[in-house]
C-alpha cells in the first residue's frame, strides 16, 4: 500500500497541483531538475518530490527578492 507522499503521479497531475504545465513538468523532469521516474513512456513523481521541488523554487525565489531589494535600496 502507497502513503500518500509515496503516491506517484503522473506530470499531468502534478501540474494540477502547481503553477506549472505539464510540458515544462516534463522538460524539469527530463534534464534531470525536477526529481522523476519514467516508467514505460511516463514520468512519474511523489507527491513529497513534487512539494520538495516547489520549496526550493520557493527559498530561491525568495533569496532573489532580498538581493534586487538591496540593489533597488542602493539606486534611491
Amino acid at each position: 500500500m502507497q502513503t500518500q507522499s509515496t503516491q506517484l503521479l503522473s506530470l499531468r497531475e502534478a501540474a494540477e497541483l502547481t503553477p506549472y504545465s505539464a510540458d515544462y513538468l516534463n522538460l524539469l523532469a527530463r534534464k534531470g531538475k525536477l526529481k522523476a521516474r519514467k516508467i514505460g513512456r511516463d514520468w512519474l513523481i511523489t507527491k513529497t518530490d513534487l512539494f520538495h521541488y516547489l520549496h526550493k523554487q520557493q527559498m530561491e525565489s525568495q533569496s532573489r527578492l532580498r538581493q534586487l531589494s538591496k540593489y533597488l535600496n542602493l539606486l534611491m
